[in-house]
């Protein structure tokens, strides 16, 4: 049935009693009005595109006036005369990948690449950041200003800038991949103005070490401790530390050998051991050895397992507990994941102790010993594992004080001499 649709039209047509019928419109060709047996009332458009035949639904009646749904269908009629295909579109939109479609696949796909430690950080951003804020959206929903967002409200909310920039730079490496998997044409999270960060080199003086030694000796937890111990010793990182097994040990010869996968760089590493770290696992292994025994089974494989049995996996507590013991803490107000300062019953700040110094920051000491004790920086290098010598420039600085001593040398040879010298002068007379 043809007819012009108006308003009136519309109102007055009556439900079938079954099945539904179709009014189709005289002024634009494809535009009807559906009625169905229940009186529902719709407006939809019927059209071709790529040799199949289409019908999108525009809207209901009377949310919908015919004069509006008039119009949306000419503006679709349209686009199909230039190509495109709405109801396709539609279907597209429907089926396409979320967030958290993509992190699924990320996570079988990509994550294993990375190290435990960083799979470990990763994984918990997905999960506790961009996930429950950004998980259901579809990706060709998620735009620049959806990014930009999403930084600013982990730097001011959380009050966490550099996590911020962290978490865009995830984002940024997951939608380069959906890029490549076909999943999305751009990426949202390229170009973000990310959070200044400042490097920070924190060195520990000779009174700084000692006080963190004594602390280590009297910690009631000497597993923990003694990976504290060992990373202070060979400047490794706290993941090569805690994952450690022995058999990358060789106590005879003296050498710690860090297969590909264990490290960072992810190649192997092949590094001496001084005679205090051969003696702090000599010792932890005959203790480790004996215990075994006494109870009947083999010997673990892991230097720093758990009481799982699994290497551990944090020792922030031992941590706070010696940085506090040595001076190296201070006092300050604990904070929620929203930023805003946590108070207890009696409505005062709840006060948390906070190391002025990072586990990473022994690392940092490591190199500085080195230099001040004339090591170069391509030594350097190869103690720490560095593949990019300007990862190692760093601790360039550091050798201001012994040039400095160098320059005192030759100074004092030849201070004697220039006194002897006439005065400038007495040379032109």
């Amino acid at each position: 049935m043809t007819e012009r649709l108006t308003d009136t039209f519309v109102r007055k047509a009556l439900p079938p009693a079954r099945g539904q019928t179709l009014y189709w419109d005289a002024e634009v060709k494809g535009f009807a009005l559906r009625v169905t047996p229940g009186g529902a009332k719709s407006f939809l458009l019927d059209y071709r595109a790529e040799g199949r035949q289409r019908r999108i639904t525009l809207g209901s009646y009377p949310d919908w006036s015919v004069q509006a749904a008039r119009q949306a269908a000419k503006e679709l009629k349209r686009e199909v005369d230039q190509g495109r295909d709405p109801m396709g579109k539609r279907h597209a939109d429907r089926a396409a990948a979320t967030l958290q479609d993509l992190w699924e696949r990320y996570e079988v796909e990509h994550l294993p690449r990375n190290a435990p430690r960083s799979q470990a950080d990763e994984r918990s951003m997905w999960k506790k950041i961009i996930l429950p804020r950004l998980g259901k959206m579809k990706l060709t929903a998620i735009d620049h200003d959806v990014i930009d967002s999403f930084h600013q409200d982990i730097t001011k909310v959380r009050g966490t800038p550099v996590r911020a920039n962290r978490t865009v730079e995830v984002l940024r490496k997951a939608f380069n991949l959906a890029i490549r998997w076909n999943w999305c044409e751009r990426n949202p999270a390229s170009g973000v103005r990310k959070n200044p960060e400042e490097k920070r080199s924190r060195y520990l003086d000779k009174t700084e070490i000692a006080g963190l030694a004594r602390a280590l000796n009297q910690h009631s937890e000497p597993m923990s401790a003694n990976v504290i111990k060992l990373l202070m010793l060979t400047g490794a990182r706290r993941g090569e530390v805690l994952g450690a097994t022995w058999a990358m040990f060789d106590l005879e010869n003296g050498v710690w050998t860090k297969p590909s996968a264990h490290t960072k760089q992810r190649r192997l590493h092949r590094v001496p051991l001084s005679a205090p770290a051969l003696q702090l696992l000599g010792e932890m292994k005959d203790v480790a050895t004996r215990k075994a025994h006494e109870r009947g089974v083999c010997l673990n494989p892991y230097v720093f397992p758990g009481s799982d049995g699994k290497p551990l996996t944090d020792i922030k507590r031992t941590w706070v507990s010696v940085c506090r013991k040595a001076g190296l803490a201070v006092e300050v107000e604990m904070k929620g994941r929203n930023g805003k300062v946590m108070k207890g019953k009696d409505g005062k700040p709840v006060m948390t102790w906070q190391p002025n110094v990072r586990l990473h920051d022994l690392r940092h000491s490591f190199a500085s010993i080195l230099v001040s004790a004339g090591a170069s920086l391509p030594l350097i290098g190869q103690m720490l594992g560095h593949t990019q010598t300007q990862t190692t420039h760093r601790y360039a600085h550091l050798y201001d004080d012994p040039l400095r001593k160098a320059a005192e040398t030759v100074g004092r040879f030849i201070s004697p001499a220039l006194k002897k010298l006439p005065a400038p002068e007495e040379v032109q007379s």
